[in-house]
């Protein structure tokens, strides 16, 4: 039977700048490549798990304008359920402008846009009846309404006995203490970073801080630690796995990627090792080439890369 995950964050449209070095405050910096591409990390996600044959149910708000009609396109292409996504008037489909250096790394600027129109009251007993699992975007608990819809959906997610992950970055681990303290005791998974971790529970030393959301319940807590691959950890288990060595090219996505193959590997019951595995080569792969979105690896490719 196909499993289906519904995740709630953010659809934006990314736009990648790749440049040589970042010019002084006030200058001029010359692109030597332009990527146009869906984004926002739940998108990511979402088209992750159906490249993976994962049914995936986005839902979000995007504007109704040029951008939302590419986007929506692509996701529905790559096989992402939009059904859920609404277009709004009077508001702009989210947007991110990504500076990539040689080494890779990128520097996002975002306006999110429509996505935090997203209402508690469009959601329903009916959106969680037949799913296995929610998984939810850290952005999506930063901004009411929809930080109060990502309330509301825990609540009922919870109630029908569904998994419950979440995808912390560095802003929603600053400004949405209040929201993640809420869910943080109802989450089947976390995956974030060893600062976004030691910022929200106020710990000095990742052992404190993996055991601050044990102790609140969580069952899985996935660190991400780039290069050095990842740390995962339960209530009497705890593994450490090494990053594959690859060409770093754009590392947009690549965290994304790796949730997805954790949701994966949680949803088929595989061992820790197992999932840490395949996560890191999922990140491997997408930081390898340029952009996410539909340029995100497909499982022939990872089985392949393994």
């Amino acid at each position: 039977m196909i499993k289906k995950v519904a995740l709630i964050g953010d659809l934006c449209q990314d736009i990648f700048m790749h440049i040589s070095d970042y010019p002084e405050k006030g200058g001029d910096g010359l692109a030597k490549k332009l990527v146009k591409q869906v984004g926002g990390s739940v998108s990511n996600t979402a088209i992750a798990l159906a490249h993976l044959g994962i049914e995936s149910h986005l839902i979000t708000h995007c504007g109704k304008d040029i951008w939302s009609q590419q986007v929506l396109s692509v996701l529905s292409n790559e096989g992402v359920n939009i059904e859920k996504v609404v277009c709004e008037e009077n508001e702009s489909t989210g947007m991110t402008f990504a500076v990539v250096t040689e080494d890779g790394e990128r520097t996002l600027f975002t306006y999110r846009g429509a996505n935090v129109l997203l209402s508690p009251d469009e959601i329903l007993p009916e959106h969680f009846s037949d799913i296995s699992m929610l998984h939810i975007s850290g952005y999506a608990c930063m901004a009411p309404p929809q930080s109060h819809a990502v309330m509301k959906a825990v609540e009922l997610a919870r109630s029908l006995n569904k998994i419950i992950s979440i995808d912390i970055g560095m802003e929603p681990a600053r400004q949405s203490g209040h929201v993640l303290e809420v869910i943080i005791p109802k989450l089947s998974m976390i995956i974030t970073g060893v600062p976004e971790a030691v910022n929200i529970s106020g710990k000095e030393s990742i052992t404190e801080a993996v055991n601050y959301f044990i102790e609140r319940g969580v069952k899985i807590v996935c660190l991400k630690m780039g290069k050095d691959g990842c740390l995962l950890n339960t209530y009497d288990q705890q593994v450490e796995i090494c990053a594959f060595q690859v060409d770093v090219v754009d590392t947009t996505g690549a965290g994304d990627a790796f949730s997805a193959a954790m949701i994966y590997g949680l949803l088929n019951n595989w061992s820790l090792q197992m999932s840490g595995l395949f996560a890191n080569a999922m990140g491997a792969m997408t930081a390898a080439r340029w952009g996410a979105g539909a340029a995100l690896p497909t499982k022939q490719q990872i089985i392949e890369f393994l």
